[in-house]
């Protein structure tokens, strides 16, 4: 009981910023949900081939990459609230040109400028959470942060099985129709527009941290032994995730049989069991410490990911799933918090988008890859190259990092309980 206390005096100590900034991503991951969901099948009904869609993830992961460091110089010199409210905008409208004209050259425009905005949007992200909050809170806001977007995942990928029901009744059409996805991507993407309204009623923050980012103007990138080390596990972890998750909605859909309505339901519990697990991060990191808590729970899914590979049967699939995602998403809180601590406050933006490219970067190339293995060869093929990746970062980042930690933990013990 008194760990549930301190955990809701912490979340109600964030402050006005925090808590505007997490509304915000609420409403916006509501809609994305939504598109998580039938976002793929929708560009599948305008003609377009699962070739075209890793094309489509990899210009978005490439445009990231590109814009990446720009967008960091962007964040620092013009700050965090105006890069959060200006790539709201420009991801809002990127979006709904796409749902408008699903056209292969409005797409690549499109997804390219989304890339961008997604890049400054990821940039400015964790050292605005750093910025308005304080040591006692940040790892809870890391972790609250991570969990708006699951908790929003419930409603709208339930939102996204059900209403294409909704759709199909008002215009006497099937519930896998491009009209009925269309409708109900129009619709949903007016969330879009409300999310840019909490960012706009942000304000520039006042605190100590928030010092060095404001006063500087140029990149500071940490000595390169530790760049090296923050960087590849992270470019491994993305290539993995690249080849498989931007196709799971239609690994459901054309592998195993599952109807939009399923489809649904399946994101649905898994966002609820992602927040759970998202939620419960903080508890563990304090338990086992943060790297062997990310190392431990990103091992523990890979057996899952090779599950959901290996059978058939949708339901165990849809399990495998479930659990899958809520390990291998409890460690993003961990790993934020733990990078945002071992940099200098100076290197913590420029960091950030080197982290931000690096991933995409991965993402990105293997997007591309992840599609055409599963046009050509199998569905399920890219999994086993994602779970030995999986497995190579997982390793990576204890063996860089568990020393770093275990000297980090002596010294505060030391500083907490000097010899008498």
């Amino acid at each position: 009981m008194a760990i549930i206390y301190d955990y809701i005096r912490k979340v109600r100590s964030f402050s006005y910023n925090a808590r505007l900034f997490l509304l915000a991503g609420i409403i916006g991951a509501l809609y994305q949900s939504v598109y998580g969901v039938l976002g793929n099948l929708y560009i599948l009904q305008a003609g377009l081939g699962e070739d075209f869609l890793g094309l489509m993830i990899s210009l978005s992961s490439f445009s990231s990459v590109l814009f990446a460091l720009p967008a960091g110089m962007l964040s620092d010199y013009i700050g965090r609230r105006r890069s959060l409210l200006a790539a709201a905008v420009v991801a809002a409208v990127m979006h709904i040109a796409i749902i408008l004209q699903p056209t292969a050259i409005v797409i690549i425009l499109a997804t390219i400028m989304g890339g961008a905005a997604g890049a400054v949007m990821m940039v400015s992200s964790s050292p605005f959470l750093v910025e308005n909050s304080t040591r006692e809170e940040r790892n809870h806001l890391f972790s609250v942060n991570g969990a708006t977007w699951t908790i929003s995942g419930i409603v709208g990928s339930f939102l996204g099985g059900t209403l294409p029901l909704l759709w199909a009744s008002i215009l006497a059409d099937v519930p896998d129709s491009f009209a009925v996805y269309r409708a109900t991507l129009l619709m949903t993407s007016l969330l879009l527009v409300l999310s840019i309204i909490p960012y706009a009623l942000l304000r520039d923050a006042q605190t100590k941290d928030a010092e060095p980012w404001r006063k500087g103007r140029n990149f500071n990138f940490p000595p390169w032994p530790l760049g090296v080390q923050l960087l590849v596990p992270e470019f491994i972890m993305g290539f993995g995730a690249g080849m498989i998750i931007p196709f799971l909605n239609v690994y459901f859909a054309n592998h195993l049989n599952a109807t939009g309505a399923e489809i649904g339901v399946i994101f649905s519990v898994m966002s609820l069991a992602t927040t759970i697990a998202i939620l419960a991060a903080p508890l563990l990191g304090e338990r086992y410490g943060k790297v062997r808590a990310t190392t431990l729970t990103r091992l523990l899914s890979v057996p899952l990911l090779l599950t959901i590979a290996l059978t058939n049967n949708l339901w165990v699939a849809s399990m495998a799933a479930w659990f899958r995602s809520a390990l291998m998403n409890m460690s993003m809180p961990l790993v934020s918090s733990f990078t945002m601590e071992i940099l200098d406050p100076k290197e913590r933006a420029t960091m950030s988008s080197a982290l931000s490219m690096t991933w995409t970067l991965g993402w990105g190339l293997s997007a591309r890859l992840g599609g055409y293995l599963m046009k050509t060869y199998a569905y399920n093929l890219p999994y086993f190259f994602t779970a030995l990746l999986y497995v190579v970062s997982a390793l990576a980042f204890y063996y860089f990092f568990a020393p770093r930690e275990a000297e980090m933990l002596s010294h505060t013990e030391k500083v907490l309980c000097p010899k008498k």
